[in-house]
């Protein structure tokens, strides 16, 4: 009897091992996908062959919003203010907008592309790896700027919008010869209006002023490019008195403005140069120095802090300079002003310069070695006695919020 029920036994531990075994050899997730605050699974076969993947995009294929053919289309009505057409040209078909919002009754101009049969489209597994590119150009004379702005809208009605930049020109003008266009998809704020990458409904453009351009076609394409500047900060001894001839290391040249960042054992240096036809006006106090005249500068002191971070840690510093008649050196963050700092402001005949110089002991924790990465954004604030007209900044020149947005920032390296 003891016999049987063994014999049994070993029979049924024999069956559930090879179920077992078999289970381990088939039932694979072949790819997982973490993106932002999502798991996305992407779908792949079990064997070779049963899902063609263009691997340039990583499986994503609804890359095609405009190309010969015009379809999933719409644009504001009224033909006064907006007029899209698809123009033959022997063996491409081109689309022609010409619009003009600055008349009565145009008060929201522009068009929709809902592509690929107004299906949902995903791309949340490859926001870091695609760009929007619009081959483009001029019908008459050369320009830079297109004043639209662009939005990926989710089957919610969520929308996230981005404007126009000179930066996403491929070329130093729009010409009559092709041009391209490239927006990445990541500079897209997604997470900030609470857009689902992973659902999109249609792309929106909405046009501003007037103008008339063609477009050869809109696609979704690899992009590989670079998102973040870097600059090298080097040791250095700096006497502040508005002389950078003691400044071994390089200018950052950005937007026709330009700036260092250095250090030694005991400061954190800065100098900027910055180009101002109305220089020095600025008679704001306290936090409220950036409507002027101002500069300023936000760095993480914790190279160990997640760069794709869209809050504000206790470890990173946002400084601005008053560049008035009253210049002062304030820590936004605390709310205060940076004891023991050094300052020199000289007007000169393009704008002014600028040099300071700031306590390593203020930051708490702030210890510069070399080789290490930190996160860093520059920004020049050009305005008047009564406000700020403009403002400039080094690796966010396209999108707005740096001061509560990491995220936005280039990268400080150490040398």
């Amino acid at each position: 009897m003891n016999l049987c029920v063994h014999k049994i036994f070993s029979f049924l531990f024999v069956i559930l091992m090879t179920s077992y075994t078999f289970a381990q050899d088939t039932l694979r997730i072949n790819e997982a996908v973490i993106k932002s605050k999502k798991l996305q699974l992407k779908k792949k076969g079990l064997y070779d062959g049963d899902f063609i993947e263009d691997y340039n995009i990583r499986g994503f294929t609804q890359d095609i919003l405009f190309e010969h053919e015009l379809l999933d289309f719409w644009s504001t009505e009224d033909l006064k203010c907006i007029e899209a057409k698809t123009l033959d040209y022997s063996e491409e078909n081109v689309l022609n907008i010409k619009w003009n919002k600055d008349q009565d009754g145009c008060d929201w101009v522009g068009f929709g592309i809902g592509w690929d049969g107004w299906k949902s489209k995903d791309f949340a597994y490859v926001i870091d790896t695609l760009a929007l590119e619009l081959v483009v150009r001029s019908t008459g004379d050369s320009f830079t700027n297109i004043p639209w702005a662009f939005c990926f809208e989710d089957y919610k009605g969520s929308q996230a919008w981005l404007g126009y930049n000179s930066s996403f020109l491929k070329g130093d003008a729009i010409l009559k010869e092709w041009t391209k266009v490239v927006l990445p998809l990541s500079l897209f704020p997604f997470d900030e209006f609470d857009t689902d990458a992973a659902n999109i409904k249609q792309l929106l453009v909405q046009l501003f002023s007037e103008g008339e351009i063609e477009i050869n076609s809109i696609k979704l394409v690899p992009f590989s490019g670079k998102l973040k500047n870097d600059f090298l900060a080097q040791k250095q001894s700096i006497h502040i008195d508005g002389d950078f001839s003691d400044w071994d290391g390089r200018f950052e040249l950005f937007s026709g403005q330009q700036f260092s960042v250095s250090y030694s054992d005991e400061y954190l240096n800065l100098a900027f140069i910055v180009i101002d036809s109305t220089p020095m006006q600025n008679s704001k106090i306290e936090g409220d120095l950036w409507n002027g005249d101002a500069v300023e500068f936000a760095f993480s002191t914790n190279p160990n802090a997640n760069d794709k971070r869209n809050f504000l840690l206790l470890s990173d510093q946002h400084i601005g300079i008053n560049c008035g008649d009253s210049p002062y050196v304030w820590d936004f963050k605390r709310s205060q002003l940076i004891p023991n700092s050094k300052l020199k402001i000289i007007e000169v005949n393009t704008g002014y310069i600028v040099e300071s110089s700031i306590p390593l002991e203020y930051f708490k924790n702030l210890e510069f070695k070399s080789g290490i990465d930190l996160d860093m954004e520059v920004a020049i604030d050009l305005g008047n006695n009564e406000n700020r007209q403009t403002q400039i900044r080094w690796n966010s020149n396209n999108k707005d919020g740096f001061h509560q947005n990491p995220s936005m920032w280039g990268n400080l390296l150490i040398q």
